[in-house]
């Protein structure tokens, strides 16, 4: 898909005159990718050299990026977010092109809703699996007419409406501002909880966020495509067809209200992904990559979500100090080598710690995780964690060390869910 712009505007830095007006177009690719291409002239050739150099010498400052903005055929205003283009210096004009964030129409229309809202539409092939468990705990049934795929909850304060449309391969999802599910944040924590349960990179193609009165923002976004080895990383397996709706849509909005109400150092809102959803994130990725590394992520994950189970008040009894202490002195006032001695009262010390493997034993021993699945935990982190290999092929006994890893890590999530609705 191609859009014509008789007006491009590349900008530096904010309030800054333009680098370039010209003429182009905004090129769709995909649905992961957006690029356009811009054809002008510099007014001012010095200073559209000096903002190029500025931008060539500070690779790392997302300041000195530049950004696209442009006007339709129809006088429509668009933003096309940050970029940094390829640039080609010839006459009569030069040319600009790259890649860009997405597409942000500034729609004036009667068409915007005047409620105060967040809308977000995901794009959901129906001939993934996905699919067919969003129809299953979508599905509606009308006295007329073909079946309708939606659904309503009311989670921190908020209405949210969820509808799927396999006929366009889309879920839209609406959920009115509250004070806990505010705008901006929203857009982002709406598709958390579907890429933890669906193991999917479920990003939002169009973004409406309606601040009431007839004010909007909309945003057409980079979405993911579907990958289709990732389902072993999905916290709800498509084999739990068979379970009651209300279990997911419980499970969506535990995670719904975990995401929300988490905090960053400061005491804000996190506008990025919650570390859970991250570290989904990386596993739906690596599903493209080789089984070490697989291995590898997959223990690393493990250790980040049982590290979230670390009460932060922990310490050992007053028997245990004690202890503790007697046995460093004894171990100080022996003779031997000193370096030696610090590794020995290291060690001691390090026991009133409550380690990784220290609380996977106590998840261990209270049910939430079996042995099976700590015992490949420490097989696999103990050798893929110090370089050794894991076979590039499929065999029985590594597989099913995998699937326990995978067993483990959604026990692991379905544990902090539970905890963090007690608290």
């Amino acid at each position: 898909m191609e859009l014509a712009f008789p007006r491009l505007e590349l900008i530096g830095r904010d309030h800054a005159p333009p680098i370039v007006i010209g003429v182009g177009e905004l090129r769709m690719k995909s649905p992961n990718e957006f690029s356009f291409v811009l054809r002008g002239t510099p007014t001012d050739m010095s200073y559209a050299h000096e903002e190029i150099r500025r931008q060539k010498e500070n690779p790392y400052d997302g300041s000195a990026r530049f950004r696209l903005v442009g006007i339709d055929r129809d006088g429509l205003e668009w933003s096309f977010g940050w970029t940094i283009p390829r640039i080609e210096i010839g006459e009569p004009s030069w040319k600009f092109e790259g890649e860009v964030d997405g597409l942000w129409p500034n729609d004036k229309s009667d068409t915007v809703s005047r409620d105060s809202t967040t809308e977000v539409i995901f794009l959901v092939p129906r001939s993934h699996p996905i699919a067919r468990t969003l129809q299953r705990f979508l599905l509606k049934h009308p006295v007329q007419g073909e079946p309708r795929y939606e659904h309503v909850m009311e989670v921190l304060g908020s209405t949210i409406q969820f509808v799927y449309e396999p006929s366009r391969d889309t879920l839209s999802v609406t959920a009115n501002h509250s004070s806990d599910l505010p705008p901006t944040h929203t857009e982002n924590w709406l598709g958390e909880p579907l890429r933890i349960l669906l193991g999917q990179l479920v990003y939002p193609r169009l973004v409406a966020r309606n601040l009431g009165g007839g004010h909007s923002h909309i945003s057409i976004r980079k979405s993911p495509t579907i990958i289709y080895n990732a389902a072993w990383v999905a916290l709800w397996s498509t084999k739990n067809l068979s379970a009651d709706e209300e279990a997911f849509w419980t499970a969506y909005a535990q995670l719904l209200n975990l995401i929300a109400q988490a905090r960053d150092k400061n005491g804000q809102r996190n506008f990025e992904a919650h570390k859970i959803t991250r570290l989904y994130e990386e596993l739906i990725q690596v599903s493209h990559g080789s089984r070490w590394v697989w291995a590898l992520t997959f223990a690393s994950s493990v250790e980040g979500l049982a590290k979230m189970l670390i009460p932060e008040d922990v310490k050992p009894t007053t028997a245990e100090s004690d202890a503790i202490t007697l046995l460093v002195t004894h171990i100080n006032a022996g003779t031997g080598d000193p370096w030696l001695k610090m590794i020995a009262t290291n060690a001691v010390n390090r026991t009133a710690e409550m380690t990784t493997i220290r609380v996977l034993r106590d998840l261990k021993a209270t049910g939430v995780v079996m042995g099976d699945q700590l015992k490949a935990w420490e097989e696999i982190r103990n050798s893929v964690m110090h370089g050794s290999l894991v076979s590039p092929y499929s065999s029985e006994s590594e597989d099913a060390k995998l699937l326990a890893l995978a067993a483990m890590l959604h026990a692991l999530t379905k544990e902090i869910l539970r905890r963090s609705a007690i608290s």
